[in-house]
């Protein structure tokens, strides 16, 4: 089936406006496409309205309730594995998509910065070729494993 969901990836970043500002985005792949869709406020104030409603109707007090919105916001990505890819393209204006046998190559690159007290933080910088061109995204987590299992020996 050309619609079912075979991999998410969250908080990937697309750096807009001379580096200075970006838009965050969840990779959604099906057999065909892949999926870019934005994090938008409008999407974070549903999940923790829905997660807040679910713990409302498990009988949870303030405090579970709250501990169920926390959690929600980071888990905003999950709810893609329940739609379809027409509903995810479909929920912003900023969503995009691109086909799988165009993506040539993903390069994925760890980065380490120090700040003026030694503190390092790693980053890892994700290039997506394809038939439309480059796409450079940023994220705080090492996406290798779930970007090969998705998309194979094109990811190096």
């Amino acid at each position: 089936m050309e619609d079912e969901i075979i991999g998410i990836v969250p908080s990937m970043s697309k750096s807009k406006m001379l580096g200075l500002l970006s838009d965050t985005f969840t990779l959604v792949a099906t057999p065909d496409t892949t999926i870019f869709a934005k994090v938008t406020n409008d999407v974070m104030k549903q999940v923790v309205l829905e997660s807040r409603e679910k713990a409302k109707a498990e009988g949870k007090g303030f405090f579970g309730k709250w501990g169920a919105q926390i959690k929600g916001s980071f888990r905003y990505a999950e709810r893609y594995a329940g739609m379809s890819a027409q509903a995810v393209l479909a929920e912003s204006p900023a969503n995009f998509a691109i086909p799988n046998a165009g993506i040539s190559s993903i390069k994925v690159k760890k980065k380490t910065t120090h700040d003026e007290d030694n503190f390092s933080s790693d980053s890892w910088h994700v290039t997506i070729q394809s038939d439309s061109g480059k796409l450079k995204l940023t994220t705080d987590f090492d996406p290798k494993g779930h970007l090969q299992n998705i998309y194979g020996n094109r990811v190096k």
